[in-house]
């Protein structure tokens, strides 16, 4: 039996964490950034073959490796040899899920972002009997601060997570009050579930002028990456010190914009990233460009302040950093790539268009490949739990799909 709770009505203890359920009323009002009211914040609180491939769905290639990666099919590219299993839904509360990750200190816990109603499900025992989710968001505040999500990336041992958010309309009511069309930025939150809400009132912090933001990933502390669709750009996004819940001071923040132009937004799409710590590199689904493509950031030469500069921060450009191709999609019948992860000493991809899923090693090499047969349209988020299982967002049907090993 799985236990389904929604609009944050009752208290239920989670595997990891007593998470109180209450409702705080029924939502407040919009609120503008930058006030000085309660309600009024403005948020501050992510291989192995030799190829010969078509571009359809029917991959050609064929993997250098005899058994290949288990959760993918153990090198036989089918479904027949992968457990399938439905474990998130509708009725969980998913409403066009388009990114997940498990909490990296409490384990099993799942965050799932929902583009529709700007709201976040929270689930652990995934699959057993015992299973429980629940929904975390609704409030009117929540269509600014968390309006479209579109990506998270949850830190390790910080206490804090952000999302990205593809939205460039107004989010805090009608000019002369509203926000500008190219304000909306990451929003940082505090990831402990007892408290996150989805609303003003639990964001730690949050920066601007990155609108449809379409990937996020995080490097350390209270540092993360945006795939920024409105510039094109790919953007480091530095906190530093959050303002508190519910707080309104950015001023500490710094903004660094790289690679604006080198990548291809696609609407609608999300181009998830990762980045490796070992090699300081940050690697991208560069959706546009059917490609992944690396980044290196120690590389190229700032080029100084750009504006509008909305929070009155460190905000600047630099020019010419390496970004390098890694793999042509089209290589390896890719369309476009969204979901990418790094586990495993693996780099994993997700295909839109084709809805299969490769690993490739980090040379990019490919090892492995699933054909799943799924519609187009199916795949984007993808995660992986501490047991190896791969969890793939299907937007088209709003559900959650583990896949793992045949025994």
């Amino acid at each position: 039996m799985r236990f389904q709770l929604a609009d944050l009505r009752v208290s239920l203890t989670l595997s990891s964490v007593a998470v109180l359920l209450a409702c705080n009323g029924a939502g407040s009002a919009d609120v503008t950034e930058g006030s000085t009211s309660d309600t009024d914040t403005d948020t501050d609180a992510d291989t192995d073959a030799d190829t010969d491939t078509d571009t359809d769905t029917d991959t050609d290639t064929t993997t250098g490796s005899e058994t290949g990666v288990a959760v993918l099919g153990g090198g036989t590219h089918s479904l027949d040899n992968v457990t399938v299993t439905e474990v998130l839904d509708a009725s969980d509360g998913l409403a066009l899920p388009r990114d997940l990750e498990f909490h990296p200190d409490v384990p099993g816990q799942l965050w799932v972002v929902n583009e529709l109603d700007n709201n976040v499900v929270l689930a652990e025992d995934l699959g057993e009997a015992n299973q429980i989710s629940i929904v975390r968001g609704g409030f009117q505040d929540g269509r600014h601060f968390l309006a479209k999500p579109s990506a998270i990336a949850i830190g390790v041992g910080t206490g804090a997570m952000a999302t990205i958010h593809e939205e460039d309309e107004l989010t805090q009511g009608p000019l002369p009050f509203g926000t500008p069309a190219d304000f909306m930025g990451p929003t940082l939150w505090t990831s402990d579930g007892t408290i996150f809400r989805a609303d003003h009132s639990t964001h730690l912090d949050m920066l601007h002028n990155s609108p449809n933001g379409v990937g996020i990933a995080w490097e350390s502390a209270n540092i993360y990456w945006v795939f920024d669709g409105y510039h094109q750009s790919l953007t480091r996004y530095n906190f530093n010190d959050d303002h508190g819940l519910g707080g309104t001071d950015h001023s500490d923040g710094v903004i660094t914009r790289f690679a604006a132009g080198e990548v291809s937004y696609v609407p609608d799409l999300s181009s998830h990233m990762a980045w490796d710590s070992g090699t300081s590199r940050l690697y991208v689904a560069d959706s546009g460009n059917n490609r992944i493509a690396v980044l290196d950031p120690a590389t190229g030469s700032n080029l100084g302040q750009y504006g509008p500069n909305y929070d009155g921060i460190d905000q600047s450009e630099v020019g010419g950093a390496s970004v390098t191709t890694l793999i042509e999609g089209s290589d390896f019948g890719m369309v476009l790539p969204s979901g990418l992860e790094i586990f495993d000493g693996l780099l994993w991809i997700s295909d839109h268009q084709t809805s299969t899923l490769f690993a490739f090693d980090m040379d990019g090499t490919l090892v492995d490949y699933l054909e799943t047969g799924w519609p187009a349209g199916t795949l984007m988020g993808m995660a992986h739990d501490d047991a190896g299982r791969l969890f793939v967002v299907d937007t088209l049907e709003y559900t959650v799909i583990m896949l793992s090993e045949t025994n």
